[in-house]
């Protein structure tokens, strides 16, 4: 079997994708109202950046009062997030050209990169400024629940599904 590199990167991002996604007991988020937000926006001509936010309010919810709680619920909203990419990321390798499958593991990789970036620069000022551990970690899982809810928003933002395929489509 030969992998295209489009094929192979997307494979790798699942893989990472899969192996840091831990158990959970409950999803806490509901992906088909957070792509009927990313489609209303889109039909809007707005950003649906705020989708996420909104996806979240769950975990928003009692923060203060139970800190663990919220930091578990953040921390299963990036596990979702992350598998709903790894679906993504697959459905793309296989119904769009190699191409712009290609483009969407470089778009990805590079959005949570930068993004998680953010997360740990934020842990380390907070650490600094003495917050307590416990908000350090809601915070933290925060963080990486919203930067995976924005890479998955962004791909589909950026990349709706593929029309039909025609073979041309597949020439580098």
């Amino acid at each position: 079997m030969v992998w295209t590199p489009a094929a192979r990167g997307a494979a790798s991002l699942a893989l990472v994708l899969t192996c840091t996604t831990p158990a959970k007991a409950e999803d806490p988020l509901d992906l088909d109202a957070v792509r009927a937000c990313i489609s209303t926006a889109i039909d809007l001509g707005t950003k649906p950046t705020g989708c996420v936010d909104a996806a979240h309010a769950a975990c928003m919810q009692g923060t203060t009062e139970t800190p663990a709680v919220a930091t578990l619920c953040f921390e299963d909203a990036r596990a979702q997030w992350s598998a709903a990419i790894a679906a993504r990321m697959d459905h793309l390798s296989k119904a769009a050209p190699d191409r712009i499958a290609a483009l969407a593991g470089i778009e990805l990789k590079y959005d949570l990169l930068s993004s998680l970036v953010q997360c740990d620069r934020m842990e380390e000022l907070a650490i600094l400024r003495d917050i307590p551990a416990e908000e350090i970690r809601t915070q933290k899982s925060r963080c990486t629940a919203t930067a995976s809810g924005l890479a998955y928003i962004r791909l589909l933002w950026r990349l709706p599904d593929p029309d039909p395929i025609t073979p041309e489509d597949n020439q580098p």
